[in-house]
């Protein structure tokens, strides 16, 4: 039995990466995927792939960072001839804190699911609206059903939409990650939309250094509090700690192509 956390950053809190996947192995998190918001996190996310076994990476453009975006998205293309490279993210939409032009947003998240089918790998999707607001949602859902019309995939990152929302993607072929959030006392919202969701559209993620699962809240993330969010979710489904385990690290394994053995 073994866990993917399937979404990361990069930063100051890790001040060595091998130290940091030796934590998450000894809580048998084996694999981890590092995503990236600009060209730079992008080509220092590719160096600890290569350094380090554990680790695979994706590359791509934040919203947040999207009217700072320098390059274009042909640049992005150099990061597929690295055998580590599974995804391209972290891209999409978010109206909650507008620190990019909502335009701009859309134009870079276009233009980043155009280089996902070309280059024929998952995107890793943000989507965030200010409370009671769905324009993100609605926007992001007219864009990804188009996008897996034309057979791309995508696993919508630490979503924290509604029931209704997760219908409508689900129905349009999304995958879901389940962060610390889950965890957190006042998320029942959270808890009972992912309550819907079949495990087979599911994986776990920390979104490290953000959102520590309970009783880590507050702190920075690590990847090694996987199981802690895994155990929320087997609690949440009925089902074990490792019937979890083997049904999340199972849809991580096929959708970013990740070779199985531990």
């Amino acid at each position: 039995m073994f866990f993917i956390d399937t979404h990361f950053h990069p930063g100051d809190y890790i001040p060595d990466m091998g130290e940091y996947c030796g934590e998450a192995a000894a809580e048998s998190v084996s694999r981890l995927i590092l995503c990236s918001g600009n060209f730079e996190e992008s080509e220092r996310a590719a160096s600890f792939a290569s350094e380090n076994e554990a680790v695979y990476f994706a590359a791509g453009v934040h919203p947040h960072e999207a009217e700072r975006m320098t390059g274009n998205f042909e640049d992005f293309k150099v990061f597929a001839a690295h055998g580590k490279f599974v995804a391209v993210g972290e891209i999409g939409l978010d109206f909650y804190y507008d620190t990019s032009g909502r335009a701009v947003q859309q134009k870079v998240f276009s233009g980043f699911l155009e280089l996902a089918l070309q280059l024929d790998v998952p995107a890793l999707i943000h989507c965030r609206d200010k409370d009671g607001c769905f324009g993100a949602y609605d926007i992001s859902l007219e864009m990804l059903t188009e996008f897996h019309r034309k057979g791309g995939r995508y696993l919508l990152h630490c979503f924290a939409g509604n029931r209704e929302y997760a219908e409508k993607f689900m129905a349009a072929g999304a995958m879901f990650g389940v962060g610390g959030m889950l965890t957190f006392k006042m998320a029942e919202n959270i808890r009972e939309t992912i309550s819907i969701i079949p495990m087979e559209r599911l994986m776990l993620e920390t979104d490290a250094p953000y959102l520590a699962p309970v009783p880590y809240r507050g702190r920075p993330n690590h990847s090694k509090y996987i199981p802690l969010i895994a155990q929320k979710l087997a609690w949440l489904k009925g089902i074990t700690l490792e019937q979890c385990a083997v049904q999340t690290t199972g849809n991580a394994l096929r959708f970013f192509n990740l070779p199985k053995g531990v």
